[in-house]
């Protein structure tokens, strides 16, 4: 190989490391001009090229669990490990609860999801179409004197995916 190729080659490696596991999709723009849906309304991503693709697993419909690893931000930042999966109709949604309350949207693909909880920890439930890979997020957070979007990756591991545990009847 020459070292022309060589670097060709190199370069190209380095493109797809990356560009992680995300893949773009597209969002209805609101007149303010931020996407906005639900986790459920997004658009299912098209098949990744590195990872672990959900479809792959075959998981059936249902609730699971998965260790979700968080890189990125501060370092004073966390997510809830494991994080709950839920699969229907062959889409995965993860919910991520973070270590603070401080959260008030999160973006997956340039897509913004709303929080799902109003109370306690900022928890949001985003589309989950691969594992084993570096997924790249923000955050935006209200702590500080003024809004500021984090960007964070999340890494879920298939290999920790199991049936949810049932919550006892209140």
């Amino acid at each position: 190989m020459t070292k022309r190729n060589f670097g060709i080659a190199c370069l190209l490696l380095a493109l797809l490391l990356t560009a992680g596991c995300g893949a773009s999709t597209a969002a209805t723009q609101t007149p303010s001009g931020t996407a906005q849906v639900t986790a459920s309304q997004a658009p299912a991503a098209p098949a990744k090229t590195s990872g672990t693709a959900l479809e792959s697993l075959g998981l059936a419909d249902g609730q699971y669990q998965v260790k979700v690893m968080m890189a990125g931000g501060s370092g004073r930042a966390s997510v809830a490990s494991p994080a709950k999966l839920r699969i229907e109709n062959e889409k995965a949604f993860a919910t991520i609860v973070w270590s603070s309350s401080n959260y008030d949207y999160m973006k997956v693909d340039g897509i913004k999801y709303e929080p799902v909880s109003m109370s306690g920890n900022s928890a949001f439930e985003i589309p989950v179409t691969a594992c084993d890979c570096e997924i790249p997020v923000v955050a935006d957070t209200v702590a500080m004197s003024e809004p500021h979007e984090i960007n964070y990756t999340l890494r879920f591991d298939s290999s920790t995916i199991t049936p949810a545990k049932e919550e006892p009847a209140a």
